[in-house]
């Protein structure tokens, strides 16, 4: 069922992207990228006896890309780092959590990862860089510490796609509305520009 989610998911942003980003190189990075996730989905590699899905190794790869691309300051580079670390410890405590169960755990934190990342900055691009790969090396580093102490997973890669393309959708949801809104000021002031050029 998640994986049909986060496939439902990805089509949407894709559409997110295709029709309301501007027409730049990001916009067709952005799009290949979540086509290529998407070609990656299916197929599993082990390494170090850990299974990972390739989708999973291709956002690995894509987040440091991006990361290295974004040319963060080195405060922001902190905030990844305590990002993935959270974020690993968040889903380690779910395993002596009484009360919430799977469903709470994740919409909490699709929402404390929105407020995080749109705190910390306010371009769309570099939300994006931050969320990926603070979260992609979280669940790095929460698979290497549940396979060395020989723990059970809380939370599988399919549920970690829900969370980030969540975010994402989220993201550009409020990105895409944003735009709408400036463009109907634009035209507003367009009409209202016309009407004084005609009395």
């Amino acid at each position: 069922m998640y994986q049909l989610l986060t496939i439902y998911l990805c089509w949407i942003i894709w559409c997110f992207i295709t029709f309301f980003m501007a027409n730049s190189k990001e916009r067709y990075i952005y799009s290949f990228g979540i086509l290529l996730f998407l070609i990656f989905m299916p197929y599993e590699v082990i390494i170090m006896d850990i299974p990972f899905h390739l989708s999973f190794l291709f956002l690995l790869l894509y987040s440091m890309f991006f990361a290295i691309r974004s040319r963060f300051t080195i405060k922001k580079y902190l905030y990844i780092l305590l990002i993935s670390y959270a974020y690993s410890i968040y889903f380690i405590w779910r395993m002596t959590s009484p009360i919430w169960n799977g469903a709470y755990f994740t919409i909490i934190a699709i929402a404390v990862l929105f407020l995080l990342i749109r705190k910390l900055t306010k371009r769309l691009n570099g939300q994006i860089a931050i969320l990926l790969t603070a979260i992609s090396f979280g669940h790095l580093l929460y698979c290497t510490i549940c396979r060395s102490y020989h723990l059970q997973y809380t939370i599988d890669e399919t549920q970690y796609y829900l969370i980030l393309f969540a975010v994402i959708l989220v993201l550009a949801i409020q990105h895409s509305w944003h735009y709408c809104v400036r463009k109907l000021e634009h035209y507003i002031n367009l009409i209202e520009l016309k009407k004084r050029w005609n009395t």
